[in-house]
């Protein structure tokens, strides 16, 4: 056994720029595409809603424009002001004008805020969607923000469910009740443009969700940090590219792709693939892949040979169509460990696809801890390398910011190299780079390597597209 210490990895910015912390990379240097003519110039901003809530909106979007002050805080690197939008700040501009804007009226909100349980879903996904579609469709609107009222937040953070009979409460699953954002999400999966749900403790610092027993639980975010995560999402979703990976002229042109699973709402015993495809740029595609089988020694899903193989031709497809050019590598994140046969037929594709080299990693959070003097957590990038693998916090004290910037105890990630052909630090450090290129997020928080965060993401909403429904390719479409 021994441990290591993983320095922080760079990322990317305007003008070949770099940082470890992604929101003092855009404040020095801007985003990557920044002077590029590919890159978003103004960003139209479509807006369904309340009045109230748009008008709130629309005057938090006027704040920000002009930049956001930072939390009054001794930890100066973690609390970083948000410098704002438009022709001389950071961002380019975000427009929200009349025409992009469709309000929800009044008799509206009364009829879905009081229907029973099925009619309230029903109708609040319609009218969001329906308003979405015309907004992308008349005013070309680059992406959709759907404000949630405090009432519609209540109603699906608490949803009345039927009395459940005690031979049938066995039977009866979490998954089965649904999630509205991810129904929703599901159904809007055909528009033109991507949609975000936006509820109102982004843009007015209220309630964030409210727990089962009614209990209202408020944003903890301070303003700049939620501005800073608002606006980088949007930008992305109207296809800008914030950062990316730091890449050397030497590294292999590489594929990351992750595979995770979810269960068919339909059937309770079939579990579907799910890969996300990234390269260093971060621009996302999405392929659904085949059936999968659970394990009955460990009841963890596998794919059979030829379904890995076909999943992993798929993505290098998807790759391809995408960038014009083939990976010369390819890193596959998974979230159960590869068996056999899944080596089998990934050994089988890479060798028909002739790339130059491939690693397979399987990931999940683990229990173990280690522990520092005081009550410090262990600092992100502390690595344990052992026999039958690695833990790697993810998550823990940052130097850069002197402290830890999470709020619970940081779990430890257990990696195991199920097949690599790099370095096991080479491995880790790339783990720990990808855990900052979630577009939802501007902090160094994240558990998991986009890879495989956004492969459970995007499954919980394929869960509920009809399996011979074509889907949108692009990940933004399921941020």
């Amino acid at each position: 056994m021994k441990f290591h210490f993983i320095d922080e990895p760079e990322l990317e910015f305007g003008g070949s720029g770099r940082h470890i912390d992604i929101r003092h990379g855009l404040a020095e240097h801007g985003p990557l595409d920044k002077g590029l003519t590919s890159a978003p110039q103004i960003i139209r901003v479509g807006v369904v809603g309340a009045a109230q809530d748009v008008e709130q909106l629309r005057v938090w979007v006027d704040r920000c424009r002009l930049g956001i002050d930072a939390k009054k805080s001794k930890r100066t690197t973690l609390f970083i002001g948000f410098p704002g939008f438009g022709a001389s700040a950071t961002l380019c501009d975000f427009v929200i004008d009349d025409r992009l804007v469709d309000i929800i009226s009044g008799s509206e909100l009364s009829y879905i805020g009081e229907a029973d349980e099925k009619t309230f879903r029903t109708a609040s996904m319609d009218r969001f969607r329906l308003g979405a579609s015309d907004l992308i469709e008349k005013a070309n609107a680059a992406v959709v923000l759907c404000l949630l009222p405090e009432s519609f937040v209540r109603r699906i953070d608490m949803p009345v469910k039927p009395e459940i009979g005690p031979r049938s409460r066995r039977r009866h699953k979490r998954d089965d009740e649904g999630v509205w954002h991810d129904i929703f999400k599901a159904n809007a999966i055909q528009l033109a443009r991507p949609v975000q749900v936006v509820r109102p403790a982004t843009y007015g610092g209220g309630v964030h969700h409210f727990k089962r027993d009614g209990t209202a639980v408020r944003e903890m975010q301070d303003e700049a940090t939620r501005a800073w995560n608002f606006f980088c999402a949007l930008y992305y979703k109207a296809g800008g590219i914030p950062w990316r990976l730091a890449r050397e002229a030497t590294d292999l042109m590489t594929c990351y792709m992750g595979i995770s699973f979810y269960h068919d709402p339909k059937s309770e015993s079939l579990s579907t693939s799910v890969a996300q495809i990234f390269n260093e740029r971060g621009e996302g595609m999405v392929v659904r892949g085949g059936p999968a089988v659970l394990d009955d020694r460990d009841k963890t899903p596998h794919l059979s040979d030829l379904d890995a193989e076909h999943l992993l031709k798929q993505a290098v497809d998807a790759f391809r169509r995408e960038h014009r050019t083939s990976p010369a590598r390819l890193v596959c994140h998974k979230s159960s460990y590869f068996n056999k046969s899944e080596l089998t037929g990934c050994a089988a594709t890479v060798k028909e696809l002739r790339l130059d080299s491939y690693d397979l990693l399987s990931l999940r959070p683990s229990h173990t801890r280690l522990y520092r003097p005081n009550s410090y957590p262990p600092l992100r990038g502390t690595a344990v390398v052992h026999s039958d693998g690695c833990l790697l916090y993810t998550q823990g004290s940052v130097d850069f910011y002197h402290c830890y910037p999470g709020l619970y105890v940081p779990r430890t990630l257990d990696v195991q190299l199920d097949h690599t052909e790099s370095g096991v630090i080479g491995q880790l450090t790339e783990l720990l780079a990808l855990t900052k290129m979630n577009w939802n997020s501007t902090e160094l928080i994240n558990l998991e390597p986009i890879t495989l965060s956004a492969a459970r993401n995007v499954g919980r909403i394929l869960r509920y597209v009809p399996t011979q429904s074509t889907a949108q390719s692009r990940f933004s479409f399921f941020m």
